[in-house]
């Protein structure tokens, strides 16, 4: 059976919002050969290539844009008081495996990329990210998400 036939092994949703404008997009990942799902349109592409399509779809900001790294983390500081004017995009990625959810969200200046991290007492905490901060934990997530299904191949396999 084709790879596409079958449920995907992994599950990523990707949301930007730019001004009034949001997108989303659901990606299937089903080894060697994956699709992007947008407004019904589908489009396959090799999985191998996860990235550069992600990076397509994204804002059109450099530091959002920006290869993976492994960059250091910037100093951690408060959001200036005219912060929400400044913002200029959002990004959501959410990678899905068997019940195990990821969810990684940013806001961005023009020249600025911030995490934002939800709290379990319900507060969020907004804070500098390196540029390709989005692209290192979409590699990171999906390969998290491969070592699960690998484990869970391994275990049903001995």
């Amino acid at each position: 059976m084709p790879a596409m036939e079958q449920e995907p092994a992994i599950a990523v949703r990707l949301v930007t919002t730019v001004g009034e404008t949001t997108r989303r997009v659901d990606v299937a990942i089903a080894g060697e050969e994956s699709v992007a799902v947008e407004d019904g349109v589908v489009t396959a592409f090799p999985t191998a290539r996860l990235w550069p399509v992600v990076r397509e779809l994204l804002p059109l900001l450099p530091h959002v844009q920006a290869d993976p790294a492994g960059r250091l983390l910037p100093e951690p500081r408060e959001p200036g008081p005219d912060f929400v004017e400044q913002c200029r995009a959002f990004v959501a990625v959410t990678t899905v495996v068997d019940e195990s959810v990821t969810v990684r969200s940013w806001l961005a200046t023009d020249d600025e990329l911030w995490s934002v991290t939800p709290q379990p007492d319900g507060s969020t905490v907004v804070r500098p990210a390196a540029e390709g901060a989005v692209a290192d934990l979409l590699v990171w997530d999906v390969t998290a998400a491969l070592e699960a299904l690998l484990h869970r191949f391994d275990r049903k396999a001995s």
